[in-house]
């Protein structure tokens, strides 16, 4: 019965004429894990990956099991993420849940990271995007869009991210929208003493592979800047667990979730604390690809590799529903994140792009 009630809310809700009532929603913060599995998200430490780290002699997986591991998903991924489990999902919607009969999918055939955050993006799979090179793309984005339908400055949309290719991905020109990521100087105009200071500590932090910076560095650059200018739109784009990911470290992938779920409730703490953005802002997490299923292909993604279609997307805002993993059954798309956020700025998404997947359903309740 109470499954029922849920479900005829929800075609109440999608059927509604999209400007039926006012949106509370006037801030949207975008936050993209790299290449983090449904599998740790809904289930937490997987025990045959688990198993076969321990078999690496630089694996530190004990101590992992001694944090993480209890008898049912339910459990390990609360010890996992607690913050995003015990606060995000409960307030809002939480999709790729196939057990819940919840699907969620890249459109791209490529399934790694360009062409899933063009598709995330520009609402739909873009061919032309089929490497990881930098360089831009035609295919105008919700970042540029939102902007310039809304008559914003320059500083109300941003891209601050750890990987240097973010900032190609993030808009088709030059200096439509502030981005910063990699190793690079943050744009001058914007800046402050603190991000001027947290760039160069970042400078001297070496990670894994040279092209990448420093998530947690990138995170407190973004909540900085998210303070200095309250932009509208941000995208915050992390990196490091697919760098841990390819390095076949499953121990640190674990204590990065773990850390990354701190971050998390650091940004939600003080995005209540703020007058701008405290009960006008929603609030998306999601990832660009998933991972292999295996014990050795978990580390990979690809076209080949089945399980790096599969991809995961959480939501919570003011017009947003509490429905938690209870979202409506069937496959939804990375390609519908773009018309959400657009819905949620209470754009046009046809205008937007008429080739784009919908909104997501049910993500955008409007209020009386």
């Amino acid at each position: 019965m109470r499954r029922f009630t849920v479900m005829l809310i929800l075609c109440i809700l999608v059927s509604a004429p999209p400007h039926a009532a006012e949106l509370r929603t006037r801030n949207v913060i975008l936050v993209t894990l790299d290449g983090v599995r449904t599998q740790e998200i809904f289930s937490g430490m997987d025990a045959v990956i688990a198993a076969r780290s321990a078999e690496q002699v630089y694996s530190e997986i004990e101590t992992g099991r001694e944090r993480y591991w209890a008898e049912t998903p339910e459990e390990r991924r609360r010890l996992l993420m607690p913050f995003f489990w015990g606060t995000l999902v409960p307030s809002g919607m939480l999709f790729g849940d196939v057990t819940a009969g919840s699907d969620m999918q890249v459109r791209n055939s490529f399934k790694f990271s360009s062409p899933g955050y063009a598709e995330m993006l520009t609402g739909e799979a873009q061919p032309d995007v089929d490497d990881n090179v930098a360089r831009r793309f035609p295919a105008i984005t919700v970042l540029e869009y939102v902007r310039r339908e809304l008559e914003l400055p320059k500083s109300a949309v941003a891209q601050i991210g750890s990987w240097d290719i973010f900032e190609f991905l993030a808009a088709s020109k030059d200096d439509v929208v502030v981005t910063n990521g990699g190793y690079a100087a943050f744009p001058a105009e914007f800046s402050t003493p603190e991000i001027d200071r947290l760039i160069e500590l970042r400078r001297g932090v070496m990670q894994l592979w040279e092209e990448s910076s420093n998530d947690t560095l990138t995170y407190y650059i973004a909540k900085e800047y998210l303070l200095e200018h309250q932009p509208r739109l941000l995208w915050l784009g992390m990196s490091q667990s697919d760098d841990w990911a390819h390095a076949d470290r499953y121990d640190r992938l674990l204590d990065y979730l773990h850390l990354t779920d701190q971050l998390l409730q650091d940004l939600w703490s003080t995005l209540q604390a703020h007058p701008t953005y405290r009960g006008t802002t929603t609030l998306i997490i999601t990832t660009d690809h998933g991972r292999g299923l295996g014990p050795v292909d978990w580390a990979e993604h690809d076209e080949p590799i089945p399980g790096s279609e599969d991809i995961w997307l959480a939501v919570t805002g003011p017009d947003t529903p509490f429905l938690g993993t209870k979202v409506p059954a069937g496959t939804v798309y990375q390609a519908d994140i773009a018309a959400t956020i657009v819905a949620l700025f209470g754009l046009d998404t046809t205008e937007f792009n008429s080739n784009a997947g919908p909104a997501l359903p049910g993500v955008v309740m409007t209020k009386e």
